[in-house]
């Protein structure tokens, strides 16, 4: 029963008042509160994490014969000597654990593999646990009815009634290369009081067949725990969450507003589905660990995996670039990747269209490097962006298209830009005029706001007049 110190209560309350402030006026505090709660919800759910207050609190761990279990953002220290358990502090922030040991290894290994490596076994993994349905709601039913029985299962449900009890259900456990790597269903029971810690729930009945007596019983998203074994206690884990195919939430929220935060701060989300391949799946579990900081960028097992992943967008690559082998093609996609582009709520196949996406980047800005006269923006000295959206000044779209005789469009943008650096150019030298003559920068700005730049000579500040 160790007990930890961890972070509880709703953080977005607290920013009531500076929202407020920053708004302006007077909002109401309990209309700010409201959709400050939602946000923070939904930012608690794309992180798996919680962000609260420090509380002392106490858990009754039950692993059913894992050596780890998943726990609450704990403080790294704050564990009881005598609790017979030990915190693994996480490998991005030292300072918490979302991983807890809860039973000596037996032997420590005298080495293990490389982290990437690892990561890319246990999205293997994870692929395999997936394909056979034992991360379904099914499995953790079937494992409840044939490992307990109808009297204990009793006695089970009046101790998982308790928030204190964290149930593991296990789903796979197995040591490979001096690493162990496990997945498993924590059990809760749902009830208005059940602590929300961003984490996704799923009932374990149909709806269909739920009543007054039917008990809400529930299992959270499938854990995976991957931890290295050469010491004892572990010193290195890695955590993440897996998502089922499709997830209840908003959508329409722009991701990259949300995509810095959640992979420096939160917890690895995998999504697998039908349509993945195993090495898909691997290859996001090792693009995971490296946007949440957890492996290097000059891991060779990065390469690889998305080398394996995609092959026919690798293939591209090394076909239209002329790139010496696939691991130069691969590697090219992979610095397409550097950024993390797409929202896990979507699911795989948001995955797979990124890659694609990517992929064909790497291609168009491997053709431009090689044929630079070919494309107009080049031939005019300007970004591809900054010619597009000068592109609506000099002709129109027509059934969605814009169709213009390109020779004479780069003429006219070319005198166009010219015009404009000229009126820049005056412009600088009329404000170094006006500063010459005691203007203040503001006030050089605003005069010129208000007068030709030619005037500039002969304007003086008031009571300074030669």
């Amino acid at each position: 029963m160790p007990s930890y110190t961890a972070r509880m209560g709703h953080w977005s309350e607290g920013l009531a008042e500076e929202t407020a402030k920053l708004i302006g006026g007077s909002p109401g505090r309990h209309m700010l509160i409201d959709v400050l709660g939602r946000v923070g919800r939904e930012i608690d759910v794309l992180s798996g994490r919680s962000f609260q207050p420090l509380r002392r609190t106490t858990s009754v761990i039950e692993p059913n014969g894992l050596p780890f279990a998943d726990i609450p953002d704990a403080q790294v220290g704050s564990l009881e000597p005598e609790a017979g358990a030990w915190e693994v502090p996480d490998p991005v922030n030292g300072e918490i654990a979302t991983v807890l040991q809860v039973s000596p290894l037996a032997s420590p290994a005298p080495n293990a593999a490389r982290a990437a490596d690892a990561l890319w076994i246990a999205g293997q993994l994870i692929a395999g646990a997936s394909q056979t349905g034992r991360l379904s709601a099914d499995y953790v039913l079937h494992w409840l009815g044939t490992s307990v029985d109808h009297e204990q299962r009793k006695y089970l449900f009046r101790r998982i009634m308790d928030p204190a009890v964290r149930f593991c259900v296990p789903i796979l456990g197995v040591s490979i290369d001096g690493w162990w790597i496990q997945i498993a269903r924590r059990l809760i029971w749902v009830t208005s009081e059940t602590e929300d810690d961003g984490r996704l729930v799923e009932l374990l009945l149909d709806k269909a067949m739920t009543d007054r007596e039917t008990p809400p019983l529930a299992a959270v998203e499938a854990i995976l725990i991957a931890a290295r074994m050469t010491r004892q206690p572990a010193d290195w884990a890695f955590t993440a969450r897996i998502w089922p195919e499709q997830v209840q939430r908003p959508i329409d929220r722009p991701w990259g507003r949300l995509a810095k935060a959640i992979h420096g701060h939160g917890i690895p989300t995998v999504t697998p589905d039908p349509a993945s391949t195993p090495y898909e799946i691997a290859c996001q579990v090792v693009l995971k660990g490296y946007w949440h900081g957890y492996i290097k960028g000059d891991e060779p097992a990065l390469v690889n995996a998305v080398a394996l992943a995609y092959p026919r967008q690798v293939d591209r690559i090394q076909r239209e670039t002329r790139a010496p082998d696939r691991a130069s093609a691969a590697a090219t996609l992979l610095e397409q990747l550097i950024h993390p582009g797409f929202d896990p709520a979507r699911g795989a196949e948001a995955t797979r269209r990124y890659v694609r996406r990517k992929a064909s980047i790497a291609v168009m800005q491997y053709r431009k490097s090689e044929a630079p006269d070919r494309y107009p923006w080049t031939q005019v000295g300007i970004s591809e962006r900054r010619y597009y959206k000068l592109l609506p000044l000099f002709t129109q779209k027509v059934n969605g298209r814009y169709e213009y005789d390109y020779d004479d469009v780069v003429a006219r943008m070319k005198t166009h830009l010219n015009r404009v650096d000229e009126a820049r150019a005056v412009r600088a030298a009329a404000l170094e005029v006006l500063r010459s003559h005691g203007f203040g920068d503001e006030a050089a700005r605003k005069w010129l706001q208000r007068h030709p730049p030619m005037e500039a000579v002969n304007a003086w500040p008031r009571g300074r007049l030669p």
